[in-house]
């Protein structure tokens, strides 16, 4: 269970075996092994083999991995030496093994290699003879990239460049990190360095990092060549997306209204102020390799774009609350900047940044930035329907239509757009804007949250540091190749992705499916049927009536203040008058008992001192007739009056209804039935109770948070709120009490469904009809089951607050049932999508 520990006694055993191998260890015998006739004194640090050999047969071993390191076995300990050192030529433009007849070295004969074992200086010989390649070609058939293309002097070999590819991606190694880190490796003591190469690196890895863009995107076989790439042709394409031609089913277009909703994109748009840039160098002496080829767009275009409509595009006076990134991100010098961030537009469901879909900004998210890179990104999009999530989408969408007709020729945008807010900037907005632009009320919207673009910034913004100080094509360059990259892994992970996604939505979709049927069986079927109609009509025509607003007022702090004083005054002016005969009937004997009993839970809370004498005297009367129903209740309270040994106040006096003591000795099956039914009364009546107050809590805090503030009126509305919890809590024990005796007389009565609709009321379940359960969201919310008893009236002459409150709830437990059975349906046509994408993608190749 502890591993380390258990390692502990073995540290000294460890520690010997390694300073073992930096002797010869078991291989103590002088002559070479191979060739049995030279001293064996070189052992390789990148080989498994631990034997040592002879220099030549060293050599010769090595003629197929000239970059391992050796160690020469000299003066009784091993010291560093290079295979190019012992003589070893490496021979391109010929298979290993076999000279070239003509020869021609390197300049200099001392060509500098990279390599992940180190920087090596290798003895190279180029072919010079009369059909011989350019010493570039001769380099790239080695698998070694030339850092230049007349006279190359510097090579990375495939290898290292792979592993710094994956590595920058996934961990987001500098450059200068991993070219320090492999200098190290070849000396660790910086005493003898090897030859700086750094720039000649940096060159390396951005034309490999395009010629494997191009390589993987097909562009190798275009017979053009690259000039022929197409924009976006270079990005790694999202095959759950609806792409028409690659993986939607013919005739999609002309799809029932039933299907239609199946084939549209949902798009994210959000900005980035990590990926600035500082004004370095210049377009002319950095150019970008990947302009406009995969999901940066074309700078050219975008600059034209901007210089045009940048005075004619006025940014609009926000009208919802300050939550606008555009004026934070102006706030701070940008003097200095060529860019102060990104905005991009991305494939919302699978987090895949879409070809053409990423700018940089230079003052804040303004539109005229924003609206560009969303309309190149949807360029090449052939989707009828588009669903667009932007955290100001409310204030960026209100005027779109108009931007695009200033536009003009420009775009070429006429798509079915919606507009919505992610759901974790929603509650930031305005009430308005929470009911408007929500994804949990949207109509085939699913389980989309819109948040997809913030999860991918994420993972790039580990790049900010290392961009910033960037030329402009570096940048892109560099970027382009992270997005493809972060594309690429999401591709690779959609299968097993999909099928979570789909076992999840399926749980929940059951889940949420029973609850709203549940709600809905305790509402008359004439409200429903109107309900319904509502929604309906506001999910045809969005500028309907939303059901999901609120309407009436909230009640005021002074208007609860009155309703508990009213509820106070009657419970002191209750005095319960009974007329006490000889022949007191069974159903008055326990309902006097349950009275009494509630009596004594109300002494918690302060009560004057004649309200307990009299409840004494009405006790006194109770008990003299009880002994007339009960047989034996003398012996049990003789029992009780000695186990005090004193005297016991009234409302600590047991009062021993026919629940408490069925179970002990014989009851009349009346007075058990008589009470089963004032129980069930009783429980239905404290819920009742609990409801009502738990809507007054939820009116108190959400009037508290809008309109209280300084010390005097927080502590007043505190009180306030304080004292209805304490009410809350009595409606909850009362209702416990009642579920209690009802446990014991169902056993006597044989009485056994009524749990399915009282419940054994939890802590939990005690809470306003609009709060979920801890860390529930609001699309997963699960409404508490005391809103879902039967007897909750909502009839047209009912409460109208009430009323608004259980269509509003109904309407959300609605839109859960349905955003999960939407959720369901898209996974398996996603599904459906990336199998057929993959089937294209392949015949395609």
């Amino acid at each position: 269970d502890f591993p380390l520990l258990e390692w502990l006694p073995d540290i000294d055993a460890w520690l010997a075996e390694m300073i073992r191998l930096e002797g010869r260890g078991q291989f103590s015998a002088d002559l070479c092994p191979k060739c049995h006739n030279n001293p064996a004194t070189f052992r390789c640090e990148d080989c498994h083999d631990l034997q040592l050999y002879c220099k030549g047969c060293s050599v010769e071993m090595h003629r197929h991995s000239p970059l391992h390191r050796l160690r020469e076995w000299a003066c009784n300990r091993f010291r560093r030496i290079s295979l190019s050192a012992m003589g070893l030529r490496i021979q391109l433009g010929h298979p290993v093994g076999e000279l070239c007849t003509n020869p021609s070295r390197a300049f200099g004969d001392g060509f500098v290699l990279i390599d992940i074992t180190g920087i090596h200086m290798a003895n190279i010989d180029f072919c010079g003879c009369e059909k011989a390649r350019s010493r570039a070609t001769q380099l790239l058939q080695a698998r070694i990239f030339p850092a230049t293309s007349v006279e190359p002097r510097t090579g990375a070999t495939f290898r290292v460049l792979e592993h710094f590819d994956i590595e920058s991606a996934q961990a987001g190694v500098s450059a200068q990190s991993f070219y320090k880190t492999l200098a190290r490796r070849t000396d660790n003591t910086g005493l003898d360095p090897p030859k700086d190469r750094y720039s000649a690196f940096l060159r390396i890895m951005r034309e490999w990092r395009y010629l494997k863009s191009l390589k993987r995107s097909g562009r190798g076989h275009e017979p053009g060549g690259h000039k022929y790439t197409a924009p976006g042709d270079l990005a790694v394409l999202c095959p759950a997306c609806p792409q028409p031609g690659k993986n939607l089913p013919e005739g999609w277009e002309d799809a029932p209204p039933t299907k239609r909703w199946l084939y549209r994109l949902f798009v994210g748009i959000d900005g980035n102020f990590r990926l600035k840039r500082r004004k370095v160098s210049s377009s002319k002496v950095d150019p970008c390799l990947t302009n406009g080829q995969a999901y940066f767009v074309d700078e050219d275009r975008y600059k034209a774009h901007i210089k045009a409509f940048d005075k004619k595009i006025k940014e609009e006076k926000n009208t919802c609350n300050n939550h606008d990134a555009a004026m934070l991100a102006n706030i701070k010098g940008y003097e200095s900047l060529a860019a102060s961030g990104v905005v991009a537009a991305q494939c919302v469901r699978h987090e895949m940044k879409r070809p053409c879909s990423v700018g940089d900004l230079q003052r804040g998210e303004r539109y005229v930035n924003v609206d560009f890179v969303l309309l190149e990104s949807m360029r090449a999009c052939l989707v009828s329907r588009v669903v667009i999530s932007y955290d100001i989408a409310c204030q960026w969408g209100r005027n779109f239509w108009k931007r695009v007709r200033t536009y003009g020729s420009t775009t070429n945008y006429d798509k079915e757009t919606t507009f919505l807010v992610p759901k974790f900037h929603l509650p930031a907005h305005q009430a308005s804007c929470q009911e408007d632009y929500s994804f949990n009320y949207t109509l085939s919207a699913g389980r989309t949250d819109g948040e997809a673009p913030e999860r991918a910034w994420a993972i790039t913004n580990v790049f900010g540091p290392s961009t910033k100080e960037m030329g402009p094509g570096s940048r892109i360059d560099l970027l382009n190749d992270v997005f493809g990259d972060h594309n690429w892994r999401k591709v690779a992970r959609l299968p097993r992705t999909l099928l979570e996604k789909a076992k999840h939505a399926a749980n929940d979709c059951y889940r949420h499916t029973l609850e709203f049927l549940e709600f809905s069986a305790v509402i008359p079927e004439p409200v429903i049927a109107k309900w319904t109609a509502e929604i309906e009509r506001w999910e045809q025509d969005p500028n309907a009536p939303n059901p999901f607003a609120m309407t009436k007022s909230t009640l005021t702090q002074s208007a609860i203040r009155l309703q508990l004083a009213q509820e106070e005054a009657a419970e002191i002016q209750h005095g319960y008058p009974l007329t006490w005969h000889t022949n007191m009937s069974p159903s008055t004997f326990v309902t006097i008992g349950i009275e009494l009993e509630e009596q004594h839970a109300r002494k918690a809370r302060k009560v004057r001192k004649s309200q307990s004498n009299g409840t004494g005297r009405r006790l006194d009367a109770w008990c003299e007739v009880q002994k007339s129903y009960v047989a034996g209740i003398d012996s049990l309270r003789s029992q009780q009056l000695s186990a005090t040994r004193g005297t016991v106040h009234a409302e600590n006096y047991s009062l021993f209804l026919p629940s408490a003591i069925c179970d002990q000795i014989p009851c009349s099956k009346v007075l058990l039935d008589r009470e089963w039914r004032l129980r069930e009364g009783q429980a239905h009546e404290a819920l009742d109770d609990l409801r009502q107050h738990l809507r007054l809590r939820t009116y108190l805090y959400k009037f508290k948070g809008q309109f209280v503030t300084g010390q005097r009126p927080t502590t007043r509305a505190r009180s306030t709120i304080d004292n209805v919890q304490q009410r809350i809590d009595a409606d909850a024990a009362r209702y416990r009490a009642a579920h209690a005796a009802m446990t014991v007389l169902s056993r006597h009565l044989e009485r056994n469904q009524w749990q399915a609709t009282l419940r054994h009321l939890e802590d939990g379940d005690v809470r306003a009809i609009s709060d979920g359960e801890i860390f529930e969201s609001e699309g997963h919310r699960t409404m508490s089951w005391i809103w879902k008893v039967s007897g909750i009236c909502v009839e047209s002459d009912a409460d109208e607050a009430l009323q608004e409150v259980m269509r509003i709830e109904w309407c959300k437990a609605r839109a859960r049932a349905a955003r999960f059975k939407e959720e369901c349906e898209l996974l398996e046509e996603e599904m459906r999508r990336v199998l057929q994408f993959h089937r294209w993608q392949g015949d395609r190749w």
